[in-house]
């Protein structure tokens, strides 16, 4: 069962802080100070002059002429005071500290923004139990001040001082009657503490102080359900259900309850549909996206549930008609149907009208991979690049489709500047790296390619896609043919199986001489794969340096059948030989 009383709870301390209660620190930074004593003439002066700085922005000057003020007079709180908000406002929280204590100290008035400016600096470095007093003078000075007994009580919580905390707050409760900003942090408390017939006693008691308020009895059906108290959930949440709901995440609770407690969805989805539909804030959009993204994994195994997954986005979709993240759920919602053509239709519109969501063009560039819609890739990739400079798995998209659509002077270029960006991913950059050395290589710029090669090998000798390319490569090239058959020996080793390997390993031996061993490779691979036409090409050669004419030409041939377009095969057929 989801904790939504905490979403709950949080809502009632934020509208209760600023809505039934004025918020503390806006009322100190508007308060003005005051003096309680009659400025000397020349004290006037200065002190005047660097109030007139301070308001020009020139804080120097007017820390001169403040400073000059208390050499006539040092026992004015004023002064002091506005150098500790310069000082505070420009990081030197400790001489701010220095100063507001001064004012303070010389302060006959309990002038609220002396001890705010006071409280500030403790705060800020850390020295929370000195503003213990300070808070005790302001509601002294000020009973009817809620919140003074609020922030009192986050010291304590602060300090771990929970026991007192409940203190502070119980003397507020006797001060201004029960409220929620009071139970409510009670409540935390005695949870936090452990004592949970204390918490049940505060939400019971703000229950029953607002009935009307559905939210406290939904927080109290929670806790008891969480709590394993299932027979009192259930009067609660039997009751909350009978009432007269119009609040989103009332509803949410006695969803997540039906959830929990039902062997069916059908109560979990009508609530979860009343919630949705509520018109209030409560259940704000983000909350319902959460829950909707919740339920994608298990939708795609359960019919019943696709549709009502289906239901509640076109209810969302009503409500915010031009959301880019519902559009993204729609997609998903519509990839559970395996419909990936409309997806990426879709998609494509939305990026097309908003370019500014990478997690859209991140779901695109992945139903075109899907799709092996490579044309579409590149062309997404490559503006997304544009967009999104700075994002590696977008150079990862690029890299390939450019590599694929043969625009290889793009993929040395893409790759170069993705390196920068995945310094602290070591397998992607070798992952993009080895794409960039068979660019080069497809360039005829094999000096750089084989540096590519080198450097990965050097960072990983058992990479076997490179161990695979620069051998063959060396292989075709005739250069380096020692080194070609180390390393295409090392790559059987590491994975015997595979048919491109061996197909390399025994080009790799035919380029080296080794005629025999080759022919023995080659029908490997032919075994585990008769459907290429590379390897019956490249099987009729080695026939053909063996003397083995008429086989040669049967391999040709078969290699013309699955490859008819190819004209090099083609001449090898037409001559009976090679060249």
């Amino acid at each position: 069962m989801l904790n939504f009383r905490k979403i709950l709870l949080l809502l009632v301390l934020i509208s209760s802080v600023s809505v039934c209660y004025p918020q503390k620190k806006a009322q100190k930074s508007d308060k003005k100070a005051t003096t309680e004593k009659t400025f000397d003439f020349n004290f006037s002066f200065y002190f005047l002059e660097g109030n007139k700085n301070k308001n020009l922005g020139d804080y120097d000057a007017a820390i001169r002429n403040y400073t000059r003020a208390l050499t006539i007079d040092n026992t004015q709180p004023a002064a002091y005071y506005e150098i500790a908000t310069i000082l505070f406002a420009t990081g030197d929280y400790q001489a701010a500290q220095t100063y507001a204590e001064k004012a303070v100290q010389y302060d006959k008035t309990n002038n609220i923004a002396y001890i705010d400016m006071l409280i500030y600096t403790y705060e800020y470095s850390n020295q929370n139990e000195k503003t213990i007093p300070l808070y005790r003078k302001l509601i002294a000075s000020n009973p009817n001040d809620i919140e003074n007994y609020y922030e009192l009580a986050k010291v304590y919580q602060s300090l771990n001082k929970p026991k007192d905390a409940i203190k502070v707050l119980d003397e507020a409760e006797k001060q201004f009657g029960i409220t929620d900003i009071i139970s409510v942090q009670k409540e935390m408390m005695y949870e936090k503490m452990g004592n949970m017939n204390k918490s049940f006693e505060e939400m019971k008691k703000l229950r029953d102080a607002y009935p009307t308020n559905l939210r406290y009895k939904a927080m109290l059906a929670e806790a008891y359900f969480q709590n394993k108290k299932f027979d009192l959930a259930k009067t609660e949440f039997s009751e909350l259900e009978k009432m007269n709901i119009d609040e989103g995440l009332v509803y949410l609770s006695l969803a997540e309850y039906h959830r929990a407690t039902d062997a069916q969805y059908y109560n979990y989805f009508a609530m979860l549909e009343k919630a949705f539909n509520c018109e209030d804030e409560s259940l704000t959009y983000e909350l319902k996206m959460q829950i909707l993204n919740q339920l994608l994994p298990i939708a795609r195994t359960d019919d019943y549930i696709k549709v009502q997954i289906k239901r509640l986005a076109s209810i969302v979709e009503k409500q915010y008609p031009s959301d880019i993240a519902l559009s993204a759920l729609k997609a998903d919602i519509a990839m559970m149907n395996n419909d990936y053509k409309s997806v990426q239709q879709n998609l494509s519109d939305i990026v097309a009208e908003d370019k500014s969501s990478f997690e859209i063009w991140e779901h695109l560039m992945n139903i075109d991979y899907h799709l092996q819609d490579y044309d579409k890739l590149y062309e997404h990739s490559k503006e997304a690049s544009e967009l999104f400079p700075n994002v590696l798995s977008v150079y990862q998209f690029y890299v390939v489709a450019a590599y694929l659509k043969k625009e290889f002077r793009e993929v040395v270029e893409a790759v170069d500047y993705a390196s920068m960006l995945s310094v602290d991913n070591q397998q992607v950059m070798i992952d993009l790296l080895s794409m960039q050395g068979d660019a080069y290589h497809a360039l005829k710029e094999y000096h750089k390619a084989d540096s590519v090669y080198e450097y990965i090998l050097f960072k990983d000798g058992d990479f076997e896609s490179v161990l695979n390319n620069y051998s063959y490569n060396l292989a075709v090239r005739g250069e380096n043919l020692a080194k070609a058959l180390e390393m295409s020996t090392h790559l059987i080793e590491l994975n015997p199986s595979s048919p491109t390997f061996i197909d390399t390993h025994a080009w790799v031996l035919y380029k080296n001489g080794k005629l025999d061993e080759a022919l023995k490779y080659m029908n490997d691979a032919i075994a585990k794969d008769n459907s290429n036409a590379v390897y019956y090409d490249h099987r009729g050669d080695i026939q053909f340096k063996l003397g083995k004419k008429d086989e040669a030409l049967s391999d040709w041939e078969k290699a013309l059948e699955l490859d008819p377009e190819n004209s090099a095969i083609e001449e090898k057929v037409r001559t009976k030989s090679l060249k």
